[in-house]
């Protein structure tokens, strides 16, 4: 007679059975990565219930203790940086110091410096914030940009601001475009006594640059006028920009006079 199967022997985890193998497979690991504190513990036991709502809120828990403890090295080092702390352990500047324990701690050096920055901004600059309602946990991925914000817009009632309600990207785009400088006050021209006075100055005394620019576009205007047509004179951001326009105006000329 053929032998009967044997039934799966199942271990049994709150209200979920689950084979022995399931186990040998994945989760000897977990040790292997831990030393099985209560998350590991947490971790283990949600991939054996195979909940997947239980295995994110793990891995959401995990998460936060990685962001949190990696704040904490952060404020750490900022708090040896600004006290000079280093010094005591005889190294020249914290720099020497942070290579020796990025070393030590097998750490993303990128990861440590943001995680210090961020500290830094917080403690700097907490009180602004606070009285915008900044909410550290959402937004302080924000705070790596104070800098550059107060660099190129320097108001810093705006900057807490934005960095209370803005999105991320749109904090991140607006900290670091820097203010266009505003162009000079435009000279006054004149023509007396048929010489050109520019901002005060006569022709000749202008700047070669200045002149030359001058001669040109009266070539120009003159040209187009001598043709028994009118000039029209249109504001470019630059020369790329002038070049393209010019593009556009001729085929918007070639479909109105094929209109007419």
């Amino acid at each position: 007679m053929p032998m009967a199967k044997r039934e799966v022997i199942a271990n049994e985890y709150g209200d979920v059975l689950l084979p022995d193998r399931f186990e040998k497979k994945y989760l000897k690991f977990i040790e292997k990565f831990s030393s099985r504190d209560a998350l590991a513990d947490e971790v283990f036991g949600a991939l054996k219930s195979k909940s997947i709502e239980r295995i994110e809120a793990s891995v959401f828990a995990l998460a936060n203790s990685i962001v949190t403890n990696t704040l904490l090295i952060g404020f750490t080092c900022f708090v040896v940086e600004r006290e000079n702390i280093y010094k005591k352990a005889g190294y020249r500047s914290y720099l020497e110091y942070s290579q020796t324990l990025f070393e030590k701690l097998r750490m993303s050096n990128q990861t440590l410096s943001d995680a210090k920055i961020i500290a830094g901004a917080y403690v700097d600059h907490h009180n602004g914030l606070e009285k915008h309602n900044f909410r550290f946990e959402r937004n302080m991925h924000k705070l790596k940009f104070i800098d550059s914000a107060i660099a190129n817009h320097g108001d810093l009632n705006e900057i807490y601001s934005r960095a209370a309600n803005s999105t991320y990207r749109e904090f991140v785009d607006w900290a670091q475009m820097k203010k266009k400088a505003l162009p000079p006050p435009t000279p006054k021209v004149k023509i007396v006594n048929g010489r050109i006075i520019v901002g005060g100055k006569k022709y000749e005394e202008l700047p070669d640059a200045v002149k030359n620019t001058i001669e040109r576009d009266f070539v120009d205007i003159y040209s187009i006028r001598s043709e028994g047509n009118e000039p029209v004179v249109v504001s470019a951001y630059d020369a790329r920009e002038a070049r393209l326009l010019r593009k556009k105006i001729d085929g918007l000329l070639k479909e109105m006079r094929a209109k007419r």
